[in-house]
């Protein structure tokens, strides 16, 4: 066995005793949602990581995420429906079966021939399945944030052809969607805000596709910009002994253009 294996079976052995007999009273009483929200957290954590580019830090975040993956394995295997053999066998088949231009006769020479060959195999791999999906659009997880759905959903119906044919028209899409909010929000009618908001930010994700930009990358690191720049006029006001509430318009753009340039 391969030091890696060793190690990963060691791992799973240690998992195995905090859930055993004499094991951790915490770790017994856990159950699949008991571990949903942890492995959620750790998933961001390890989203966090890569954004700052602190690979010390994603080791470690990948490690925990691990931990969670063997957690929810291990009950599992208690419960004998599957062992995390199972789950690593299932991965591989999964990726060879995936690969036929890797592994197999087929030729891809674009990353694009690759995701439409992809999505062709996964419509044959529904064939064969128990529980058929009705839709290419069926497998997307309810769970996902919204944001992150509506680029999924982008992705995937362009891969069966349904897509814009370049970015300038996704953008005349979106300068549409701007002028129906526009129009909504004079009629003040709330239902309809609500649909043609909806309709621009499902235009926004999927721009993010022509620009090869994950969205939900985006917006997390332009929530952070904006938090440390709100961060750092708190502290400008506290050094003038001003409250936010008493500050300008006028001063209030000042410190934004400020700090804006400050960290720019």
């Amino acid at each position: 066995m391969s030091k890696t294996g060793e190690k990963f079976e060691k791992l799973a052995e240690i998992m195995a005793t905090l859930r055993g007999p004499n094991g951790c009273p915490w770790d017994r009483e856990q159950t699949y949602k008991d571990i949903n929200p942890c492995l959620l957290e750790e998933t961001h954590e390890v989203l966090e990581a890569v954004d700052r580019g602190d690979f010390a830090d994603l080791k470690e975040e990948l490690g925990d995420l691990l931990v969670q993956i063997l957690f929810l394995s291990q009950l599992a295997k208690e419960e004998n429906r599957f062992q995390v053999e199972n789950v690593i066998e299932k991965a591989s088949e999964k990726l060879i079966r995936r690969h036929p231009h890797v592994f197999g006769d087929q030729k891809a020479h674009t990353s694009q021939e690759v995701l439409v060959n992809w999505e062709k195999i996964k419509q044959e791999e529904n064939k064969h399945k128990e529980k058929k999906r009705d839709s290419i659009l069926s497998g997307l997880p309810k769970s996902s944030p919204a944001l992150l759905n509506a680029f999924r959903i982008g992705e995937k119906t362009h891969r069966v052809g349904f897509d814009w044919p370049e970015l300038t028209g996704i953008l005349k899409k979106m300068e549409e969607e701007i002028g129906e909010l526009k129009e909504a929000i004079a009629s003040q009618n709330e239902a309809a805000i609500e649909h043609e908001y909806g309709d621009l930010l499902f235009t926004l994700a999927n721009i993010g596709r022509f620009l090869k930009s994950d969205p939900e990358t985006a917006l997390r690191k332009s929530s952070e910009r904006f938090t440390d720049r709100f961060k750092s006029i708190e502290k400008k006001a506290r050094e003038l002994n001003k409250k936010l509430q008493d500050l300008t318009a006028e001063e209030w753009n000042q410190m934004w253009e400020e700090v804006k340039g400050q960290q720019t």
